[in-house]
């Protein structure tokens, strides 16, 4: 037990979680009953040679994320020390692993290969790591439509949260339409890894390789910019989700002329019909804004006719 904590009572509701509870359930019920704060908890599992963030003790205590990986493990059983529990009453809580073999459409998940289908290749190229180890949290995308009404070039800001411990990628997918494939450039808070394209199909999948290794629950921010080579004339832009996401912001802004018309819309897959939001004001500064907040996942873009 470490110095300065006391005995944790086994009272009646201690043991009720224990018998019936989650493991969130009984890790909340025994850190408000010790009374301490995570910054305290990783400073006991400090003395244990363990160490963990302090989001990722959260996201357990809250049951969005649990403890898998053996080094979690071992993480589990100092915490059972720490808050003087029974051994193995916390691990015995966690159950099975969850299979760890390729990802698989949900209600809350989309495989990216059915989002993707002209990328597969290029995700085997660059043998892809698990979707599900990043969270898109918030994109930020300014798109510019040239005088040619073709698409000019893209600017991206992403806030990204880690999912599982060790993250230190993230894999972009890009794709143009009727013209030869485009490349992130200029990224900031983080650097170019592997990039494979397919001109044939306007493709191309590019790491971004982070500035630091983010333990599970810490987040970062990355940018990046796409310029376009000379194309078709854009009647649309959308952005493909595989998971939902916080908000999306969209500025198209036209260089030439202005469309007549343009609206919102959402797509669940690629296959399915699209369904219209209401038409968008397009002011002075000849940009359209879409802002859309807690989105499920599947397709969310703008649409416009011109004259």
């Amino acid at each position: 037990m470490p110095d300065g904590v006391s005995s944790l009572p086994v009272d009646r509701e201690l043991r009720r979680v224990l018998r019936h509870g989650t493991f969130a359930q009984v890790l909340d019920h025994a850190l408000s009953a010790r009374g301490l704060s995570l910054e305290r908890v990783q400073f006991h599992l400090a003395g244990h040679g363990v160490r963990v963030s302090r989001a990722a003790l959260s996201y357990w205590r809250h049951g969005r994320s649990r403890p898998e990986r053996a080094e979690s493990l071992r993480a589990v059983r100092a915490l059972e020390a720490v808050l003087d529990l029974p051994a193995e009453s916390l691990v015995s809580l966690l159950g099975p692993p969850r299979p760890r073999g390729r990802l698989k459409a949900g209600p809350d998940a989309i495989d990216r290969r059915l989002l993707w289908p002209a990328h597969r290749p290029l995700l085997a190229a660059v043998n892809a790591p698990q979707d599900d180890r990043v969270r898109l949290l918030d994109v930020h995308e300014h798109v510019l439509v040239g005088d040619d009404r073709g698409l000019v070039s893209m600017r991206s800001r992403l806030v990204l949260e880690a999912a599982a411990e060790r993250v230190d990628r993230y894999l972009v997918f890009l794709w143009a339409e009727g013209s030869t494939a485009a490349v992130p450039v200029d990224p900031k808070y983080c650097r170019l890894g592997r990039v494979r394209v397919d001109d044939s199909a306007g493709a191309t999948v590019c790491e971004l390789l982070l500035e630091q290794r983010l333990a599970a629950g810490e987040r970062t921010v990355v940018e990046f910019s796409s310029e376009f080579p000379p194309g078709h004339e854009l009647t649309f832009f959308h952005h493909r989700f595989t998971r939902p996401i916080r908000q999306y912001v969209l500025q198209v802004e036209f260089a030439g002329a202005v469309p007549v018309g343009c609206v919102p819309f959402r797509q669940a897959n690629v296959h399915a019909p699209r369904h219209l939001g209401a038409p968008l004001w397009i002011g002075a500064s000849r940009t359209a804004h879409l802002v859309v907040t807690d989105s499920p996942p599947g397709i969310t873009g703008l649409l416009w006719e011109w004259d």
